[in-house]
């Protein structure tokens, strides 16, 4: 079985390799007659068609297509080459042959000593016949006495934009941190207000105020945040102390003396250097804070808008 596939293998390339020799060939003598196959009477490309049919027959390998495809691509070539050089007789109108058979028509020839007028009624008499109507002669603007339309157009009247001003210049995010310093402004202003009324030596319960229960707000935690933070620009200001007491406790007055500035006592002073705390307080640590110094009510009035505001959790 063997010997017989090895036999059948070599007998296929036998085979392919001749029909690639045969379509060598017939490429090769197209080419030659390349001059010939192009006239128009010529039908060597029919027979070269015809052989590439027969070839096709045998194909069995991409490499015989190959060579295939090339002869048919070769003869197409010659083929619009045959095609272009075909006569097909048809009459041109030529104007200047028409001009003078016209003039022969109308009498115009003559000898170089005599010369004829034309006869343009004859033409005419030739000409009748084909047109049926004359067309009538018209006006593109109607009667000649009409008087063309004059058109009046309006005149238009220039807008003068006004420069804008500067308070239409100012642009939303300004506005808006305007409007956020204003209110951050009166909410400090009302703190300040709270230490006032809660130290007043006519009317006031403390001589100064424990600092906790001062900025807890025991029905909101938020607000016992923005308490802290507003009571940090009164303090940064110089306006209000933060110190520490007797007992250890952090307490908050309003500063008589001035920014910077400690009284040991009446009859001495002396400079300090402001200094930063940073104090945080979570939910947990606020909850602490109310139990232990048994907050019920904040110092702080709330603002207008959170009356009725809910208890945090």
């Amino acid at each position: 079985m063997s010997q017989n596939g090895n036999e059948d293998t070599e007998n296929d390339e036998s085979v392919s390799s001749e029909l690639r020799c045969q379509y060598r060939q017939l490429m090769f003598e197209t080419k030659e007659k390349r001059t010939e196959y192009v006239r128009p009477e010529s039908t060597g490309l029919i027979s070269t068609l015809e052989k590439v049919n027969k070839l096709f027959v045998k194909v069995k390998n991409p490499r015989e297509a190959a060579f295939d495809s090339g002869v048919l691509k070769l003869a197409s070539e010659l083929g619009s080459e045959q095609a272009s050089n075909l006569q097909t007789n048809i009459t041109v109108f030529d104007p200047a042959i028409f001009c003078e058979k016209l003039v022969t028509f109308m009498g115009g020839r003559c000898n170089e000593n005599e010369q004829r007028e034309l006869d343009w009624a004859k033409l005419g008499r030739v000409a009748v016949p084909i047109f049926n109507k004359t067309p009538k002669l018209d006006f593109i603007y109607g009667p000649l006495a009409m008087e063309p339309i004059i058109k009046n157009r309006a005149a238009r009247e220039r807008t003068v934009q006004k420069k804008p001003s500067e308070a239409e210049k100012k642009k939303p995010h300004q506005l808006k941190q305007e409007e956020q310093e204003e209110s951050t402004t009166k909410e400090v202003q009302r703190v300040f207000k709270a230490i006032y009324k809660l130290t007043d030596p006519e009317c006031g319960p403390y001589v100064h105020v424990p600092f906790f229960e001062f900025i807890t707000d025991p029905s909101s935690f938020s607000a016992t945040i923005e308490n802290m933070f507003h009571l940090s620009f009164l303090v940064k200001d110089g306006k209000v102390r933060l110190y520490v007491d007797d007992d250890g406790v952090p307490v908050v007055k309003i500063n008589t003396v001035g920014p910077g500035v400690v009284t040991n006592t009446p009859s001495t002073t002396r400079k300090i250097n402001p200094s930063q705390v940073i104090i945080n307080i979570t939910m947990n640590k606020w909850r602490d804070l109310i139990e232990q110094f048994s907050i019920t009510t904040a110092m702080i009035p709330r603002k207008t808008g959170d009356a009725g505001s809910s208890r945090d959790t």
